[in-house]
């Protein structure tokens, strides 16, 4: 029973008394009876810190826990005990970031051992053990449970860069390869950090902070000459510690103690990947590899930005891959491109397919310019067929009514190369909302709505 187990005070009592240790203000001393608590801080990059200190001999021991995670039964972090004989002396480490599972009793106490090898005599049972003890008052599984009820006037969603980037969200651009994807990543760091719409019709509603690109597809010369370029383009002059760029070599996975501790101690509040398929070790049809990236990142707790290769089958929704990389998406784009060879200059639009409140934005299509800068002009519709081709059905017909007002089903289907049943059902699916129809019951005729009028009057009934 519960009540019939000693205490954490009694099990390090009995551990002291066992092997003659008595206690003083956090050393062995003579004449005291109990080892005080350590005193606990949490630095500024989240470690647990627990330190110490002997004022008789100047003696410090501290322990650091780091990235704490609990797995089924396991509860796994990085162990790191650092020992300074005095006030002037240097920290010597004694344990370094050493894979200690709490739960654990053999991994514990192996731990302990090699403690005891390297500095006898210094109670590392009762110490891992109190520090045991308040990490798990303190590492949840999850935040603290809340009554929704309780929370007033809860926000909308936010966007670091609206409408590509919403805040503290993982987000993805996916597109072809040589499809300009991650110059568009570039001109959205420099957009957050620098706080510019360097996109057209983008906005940064936040306040800036650093950002991180990680990239396993180029170099640290070629990312800075982009941001260069792009900032040139703005008339923009460089700053320091806006953008910091890493070159990518292991799976996200394996480095995300490293890049979390990278992330917060500068203060990182987007986090770029370059490319979803490298950062996943080529797993990208592998449930088991895909999902420990997506809860990895999501543990750093800041904005994501992971640039995908779409799908070879253009009916396929989301990136290459299994399915998980749309579901644990919240906020999905595709970049379309086309390009004239020999021309500076290539045309884009950017499809939204999905958003976490289910509200999808319009297409946005740009011109990117190359040249002594690179630069992004707005353009209000697609030059390209190949594009519009690809966008969706909805944005075709308005599209093709623009150019070609009071059209029968019959003319848009031939004009798009659709059938007339699917032109059909999208023009009655949105009667009132983007097209309005004449009164006919056979070969309607159909117009854009106006963006002004929710009930216009035909101008075939008033004649």
């Amino acid at each position: 029973m519960e009540s019939e187990q000693p205490g954490y005070r009694e099990i390090i009592q009995e551990i002291a008394d066992h092997q003659g240790i008595e206690h003083g203000n956090g050393m062995p001393q003579q004449g005291k009876s109990d080892l005080p608590l350590p005193v606990y801080e949490k630095s500024n990059v989240g470690h647990h810190l627990f330190t110490w200190h002997d004022d008789i001999t100047g003696e410090t021991f501290r322990i650091q826990i780091a990235h704490p995670m609990r797995s089924g039964q396991d509860f796994w972090c990085v162990l790191t005990i650092q020992y300074r004989r005095g006030k002037g002396s240097d920290p010597i480490g004694i344990l370094n970031g050493k894979r200690w599972n709490l739960t654990s009793t053999t991994n514990t106490d192996s731990h302990i051992r090699s403690l005891n090898r390297r500095m006898k005599d210094r109670a590392w049972d009762a110490r891992l053990a109190l520090v045991e003890e308040k990490i798990n008052a303190v590492v949840e599984i999850g935040e603290d449970l809340v009554d929704l009820s309780v929370i007033e006037n809860p926000p909308p969603a936010q966007y670091s860069v609206w409408p590509f980037l919403e805040h503290g969200e993982h987000n993805i651009i996916a597109a072809d390869g040589g499809s300009t994807k991650s110059f568009m990543a570039m001109a959205l760091a420099v957009s957050y950090s620098y706080k510019l719409s360097v996109i057209p019709g983008t906005t940064t509603p936040l306040e800036s902070k650093p950002t991180l690109y990680l990239d396993y597809e180029s170099s640290s010369t070629t990312q800075a000459w982009r941001r260069r370029q792009l900032l040139e383009g703005m008339s923009v002059a460089e700053q320091a510690g806006k953008i910091f760029y890493k070159k990518m070599y292991s799976p996200i996975q394996d480095a995300s103690t490293e890049l979390y501790d990278i992330i917060h101690s500068r203060d990182i509040g987007l986090v770029i990947i370059d490319s979803g398929s490298r950062a996943v070790g080529g797993e990208t049809s592998t449930e088991s590899m895909v999902i420990p990236y997506f809860n990895a990142v999501a543990s750093w707790g800041v904005t994501i930005l992971t640039i995908a290769h779409k799908a070879k089958d253009r009916e396929s929704k989301g990136p290459a891959g299994v399915a998980q990389w749309w579901n644990q998406a919240r906020n999905y784009w595709e970049l379309v491109k086309d390009q004239t060879p020999g021309q500076k200059e290539v045309h884009l639009s950017c499809r939204h397919d999905k958003a976490n409140d289910e509200s999808l934005h319009n297409p946005l299509s740009f011109r990117l310019e190359f040249g002594d800068h690179i630069k992004y002009h707005p353009m209000d519709a697609p030059v390209s067929t190949d594009i519009m081709s690809q966008l969706p059905l909805a944005t075709q017909v308005s599209d093709y009514l623009l150019n070609n007002p009071q059209s029968t089903a019959k003319e848009i289907a031939a004009g798009l190369e659709r059938s007339e049943q699917n032109i059909g059902n999208e023009l009655r699916k949105n009667e009132g909302k983007l097209y309005y129809g004449s009164s006919e019951k056979y070969n309607r005729r159909w117009s854009l709505m106006d963006e002004n009028e929710k009930q216009p009057e035909m101008w075939w009934e008033k004649d």
